[in-house]
């Protein structure tokens, strides 16, 4: 078939497709998002959402004073106040929602403000998955639908924290990011990575490890894509100076409200160990140390689906499906064996022509886009290991939703890098496990009795 002959062929096909305007595809992801999101809303208990009460408490004192808690005002109220030396920034939607409501149903509308926060993370899980799988409508379209359907993220997007707003402030600049690097970066990206990145270190530390990642992919945009020294060091240093503007003042003021401590993790820690168990006068941690496997094991779990205070697990043999999903994504990339594909469809002819077609500079791009999805992780990663080394949290798989769309991208990509048979089967097996996992713990757990 030629490649003229082809685009024909997609062309008609995409215009009797019912998923042929992209607005009507958003439109019924951010449905399918809200069905399954608030029945965890409105019924999952207080007790079963981890350290809830602690971010409520936040959010609560923001909608009441409309200003950052003072440090004496955070020591006095003891441990429910235990974050609010952390960044505060990230509750803005649940402060938000919080204002329309009275004290009764304060809580519930600021659950809705993490569902609201979440939605950008769905949208920029859709736009990067038109620029990652070009001419290839089932991988654009399964990479937000893996989003919409992911039992961890669905439970995290529906009780009040930090995670929402962080997640989505990650994805939008990751989105931003690979177009500049495509498309080359323009001021206007510039300041907008600025205070979208600012955002970022005011609402959760997570999100702050993948900013060298994110640095790097601005180096790619710029110089990586011959752009002139004067020009791209303008771009990089508008940046860097919104950023500093944006988030730098609440680092000043927090050395100055908790006694020299700048990121609040310290006194967030202090108070939390007050709780925690002792043997010889020595503090007993509720995590596995790094180098046992329950530390890693921990991590996957939490990052598929660990639900109520972090003691509800799935159905076990899932864990294992899952990571049998993880292995097969591996070894795509590695390229360890491939399997036997059908007839080439047209989309693979597309891409294969579009591929053949690029400029060197386009290229590079695209390898760039893959090393920045693989850094996003692994930073997330590195962070969490630094944290517990330090003794400042343990692992929790959630901390890696940052990079939670590099993730799924990658997933998508190594199973079509076994054959294009196996990649569709594999990714829709995926999605409808995702599916069962989010309906059968919500049964078994959550509804009204």
């Amino acid at each position: 078939m030629t490649e003229s002959a082809a685009e024909s062929k997609q062309k008609s096909a995409s215009n009797s497709s019912p998923w042929k305007d992209s607005k009507v595809q958003l439109a019924l992801f951010v449905f399918l998002y809200l069905i399954l999101r608030l029945p965890w809303v409105f019924t999952l208990p207080t007790t079963e959402a981890p350290d809830e009460g602690n971010h409520y408490w936040v959010c609560q004192f923001l909608t009441t004073h409309l200003r950052l808690p003072s440090g004496q005002e955070v020591l006095a109220a003891g441990g429910p106040a235990e974050y609010g030396s952390l960044p505060q920034f990230g509750y803005l939607p649940n402060v938000l929602c919080s204002l329309f409501a009275n004290e009764l149903t304060m809580p519930t509308f600021s659950r809705i403000g993490s569902v609201i926060a979440g939605i950008p993370t769905l949208v920029a899980a859709f736009l990067i998955g038109k620029e990652v799988f070009p001419g290839c409508l089932f991988r654009s379209l399964a990479l937000p639908l893996l989003i919409v359907l992911h039992p961890q993220l669905i439970f995290t997007q529906s009780y009040t924290n930090t995670d929402s707003t962080t997640v989505s402030l990650a994805s939008i600049s990751i989105y931003l990011v690979i177009c500049a690097m495509k498309r080359g970066l323009t001021m206007k990206t510039s300041v907008a990575l600025g205070v979208l990145v600012g955002w970022l270190a005011l609402s959760k530390h997570t999100g702050l490890s993948i900013v060298p990642a994110l640095g790097l992919g601005v180096i790619a945009a710029t110089f990586g894509r011959g752009e002139s020294a004067a020009s791209a060091l303008k771009k990089i240093s508008a940046a860097g100076g919104v950023f500093a503007a944006t988030c730098g003042w609440w680092f000043v003021r927090n050395y100055w409200e908790f006694s020299g401590d700048i990121l609040g993790s310290r006194t967030m820690y202090e108070t939390w160990s007050k709780i925690l168990p002792r043997q010889d006068g020595v503090i007993i941690h509720p995590w596995p140390q790094v180098h046992q496997l329950g530390w890693w094991r921990y991590v996957f779990f939490d990052f598929f689906g660990l639900f109520g205070y972090m003691n509800r697990y799935i159905y076990r043999p899932a864990y294992i499906v899952y990571f049998a999903y993880v292995i097969a994504a591996l070894a795509g990339w590695l390229g360890i064996f491939k399997l036997k594909n059908g007839a080439p469809s047209e989309n693979r002819s597309l891409q294969d022509a579009a591929i053949v077609s690029h400029k060197n500079v386009e290229d590079r791009a695209e390898k760039m886009i893959w090393i920045l999805f693989l850094l996003c992780p692994l930073l997330n990663l590195a962070a969490m290991i630094t944290a517990t080394l330090l003794k400042v949290t343990g692992p929790h798989g959630r901390y890696l939703f940052p990079s939670i769309i590099p993730i799924d991208a990658m997933m998508i990509a190594g199973f079509f890098r076994l054959g294009d048979r196996f990649g569709k089967w594999a990714t829709l097996s995926l999605l409808a496990l995702h599916l069962a996992v989010t309906v059968g713990s919500w049964l078994f757990f959550y509804p009204p009795r």
